[in-house]
Formats: structure tokens, C-alpha cells, sequence
């Protein structure tokens, strides 16, 4: 069966330790991002744009509610995705991370 990475046990738990955090990271700074180009956005654009806005979200969404199974349903496609990108993102770093030569190894090899 093929591994992540062709290194001991020890090495390759570090790779995925790193990769996780590498992705935790990346994640973190995309929804910083993300936020922080919302707070600018309703800024620039001022309150009665931001409650209007509001306004019209509240109409669509929360007058009519929808059915719980659909809450549910919409709730699970949206962990499955962010847990996909997440993991994604973990497994590039992993895979980048473990074709990087150890120091060790040079110096033998």
C-alpha cells in the first residue's frame, strides 16, 4: 500500500502535523481576507447601504423560512465542502512537504 510519504513513521507524523497546520494557517488568512474585505466594502459604502442590504437578505431568507431538512441538508454540503478544502489544501502541502529532501538524507546520499 502507498503512503503519503516513503520516510519512517516519526517523519512522516511530522509532515502531516505541519501540513494540517500549514492548512490551518492558509484557511485562516482566506477567511481574515474575506472579512476584512467585507467590513471595507460596507465602509466605503456606508449604514443606510448596509441595512438596506440586510433588508433585502432578511425578505429573501429569514421572512419564508425554509424546511429544517433543507437547513440540514445545506448545513452538511456546506462542512463537506470547507472539510475538502481544508483537507485539500493539507494533502498538497503533505505530498509538497514530503518530496522535500530531509538534511539527513542529502548528507548520506
Amino acid at each position: 500500500m502507498k503512503t503519503l510519504c516513503s520516510c519512517d513513521r516519526l517523519g512522516c507524523t511530522k509532515i502531516k502535523v505541519i501540513s494540517e497546520l500549514i492548512a490551518i494557517g492558509v484557511v485562516g488568512v482566506l477567511t481574515g481576507l474575506s472579512m476584512n474585505g467585507m467590513h471595507l466594502k460596507w465602509h466605503r459604502l456606508g449604514r443606510e447601504a448596509y441595512m438596506a442590504h440586510e433588508s433585502q437578505i432578511f425578505d429573501k431568507q429569514y421572512a419564508n423560512p425554509s424546511s429544517l431538512s433543507h437547513s440540514i441538508l445545506l448545513g452538511v454540503i456546506m462542512v463537506l465542502l470547507f472539510v475538502a478544502f481544508y483537507k485539500g489544501i493539507a494533502l498538497v502541502t503533505a505530498k509538497v512537504l514530503s518530496a522535500i529532501p530531509d538534511r539527513g538524507e542529502t548528507a548520506q546520499g
